[in-house]
């Protein structure tokens, strides 16, 4: 080697090629990129394989029942008790119509007395009294002075229809009189009592 060599200045190496040798190529880091993405797919895959597994597993296994159909498990039935027997219902009673009340006895149809005021002028002792009445569901009558049930403290026993009865009269003495006929029958007993004054 000449002095001349000695002296001349050692040609460098571009800065870029240096760079270039210190860090890795692109190549590598984009592998590097590719490989960390892959992972976790990987690891998703196996768990989706293990499941589908395990289901198919339980899907094949004696007696299994498929899926989402409930299996009734026989629960043990307790022994009746007093407690546990729930008591018989009650039947209901359906609403029906209302009853119709009960008869309240015979009923007068037609009553009158003549006259209702009495002439008791020029002296007389008594005024002839004509009753007539007619009734229904009736079996018997009396007719009583003074009174308002002449069953109880009747004058006469009469028919359960009359029609012109004059076995009466009015005394003069008195200054009014009530007079009743009551009718008997199976459903009850029935009063109608009228007065008549003196005139």
């Amino acid at each position: 080697m000449s002095d001349d060599d000695a002296t001349r200045p050692v040609p460098r190496e571009p800065a870029t090629e240096r760079l270039g040798a210190a860090t890795p190529h692109a190549g590598s880091g984009q592998a590097e990129d590719s490989r960390r993405m892959t992972w976790p797919w990987i690891v998703i895959g196996v768990l989706v394989f293990a499941v589908v597994v395990l289901l198919v597993l339980l899907l094949m296994r004696p007696g299994a029942t498929p899926a989402g159909q409930a299996t009734a498990t026989p629960t043990p039935s307790a022994t009746p008790t007093e407690a546990s027997t729930p008591p018989p219902a009650e039947p209901t009673a359906e609403p029906s119509e209302p009853a119709p009340p009960p008869a309240a006895g015979p009923v007068f149809t037609s009553f009158s007395a003549e006259p209702a005021i009495a002439d008791c002028s020029g002296g007389v002792a008594s005024v002839p009294l004509v009753f007539s009445w007619t009734s229904e569901d009736a079996t018997e009558a009396w007719i009583g002075v003074g009174t308002t049930n002449a069953q109880t403290a009747p004058y006469e026993s009469v028919p359960t229809s009359a029609s012109g009865y004059a076995n009466l009269a009015y005394q003069c003495s008195e200054a009014s009189q009530v007079y009743t006929v009551t009718i008997s029958g199976p459903t009850g007993v029935t009063h109608h009592s009228v007065t008549i004054v003196r005139g």
